[in-house]
């Protein structure tokens, strides 16, 4: 299982059932904060959710269509990263990610999201990286700017958030950019 030391302190993993505890407590004391921007958390209401979340992302690992992983501080769930499923057939993929509220304003995000972006390109003969982000969620949004991405356009009503309809932003970096990019010493 994906498991990758990201610096000192942080470790990103794919998660086991043995976390759905762990995870739901994260979620669940972040559900305000998290509410704004991420449209699941009313069906995420017990553990047994967690877990079945948890079984589907293994068995998106499984099935050779990327992965998700935990975030973690000093051993400690901070939030999640990952590839939605892979696209094989044009060989793309979307990073997404949240974070708990205490743990804003670190680069944890940005950290992780770099190292995936690598990972995607070197490892598993991704093509183009994208990141969907609300138009409204500057926080967010920032991470692929930060990064360098190149805004794709604006999917006008993107996502339903609890009866209403946000924007999405759709950022895209193609294999050759980032690779070039890395090469001159750049992100």
């Amino acid at each position: 299982m994906p498991c990758f030391q990201i610096s000192e302190t942080l470790l990103i993993r794919t998660l086991a059932i043995s976390d759905a505890t762990e995870l739901y407590n994260l979620v669940d004391n972040n559900r305000i904060y998290l509410r704004q921007w991420l449209p699941w958390l009313d069906v995420n209401v017990s553990v047994k959710d967690s877990e079945e979340f948890i079984a589907a992302t293994l068995d998106q690992y499984s099935r050779g269509l990327g992965f998700q992983c935990g975030m973690f501080v000093n051993a400690i769930l901070v939030g999640m990263v990952g590839y939605h499923p892979i696209n094989r057939t044009n060989n793309t993929v979307v990073i997404g990610y949240w974070l708990a509220e205490n743990m804003q304003g670190q680069g944890l995000v940005t950290n992780c999201v770099e190292f995936l972006i690598s990972y995607a390109f070197n490892d598993l003969n991704i093509k183009k990286v994208c990141i969907p982000v609300a138009e409204g969620n500057v926080a967010s949004r920032a991470i692929p700017e930060r990064l360098n991405f190149v805004s794709e356009g604006v999917e006008r009503q993107a996502e339903n958030l609890y009866g209403h309809y946000v924007n999405h932003v759709r950022y895209a970096v193609l294999d050759e950019e980032w690779k070039a990019r890395k090469a001159r010493g750049a992100t």
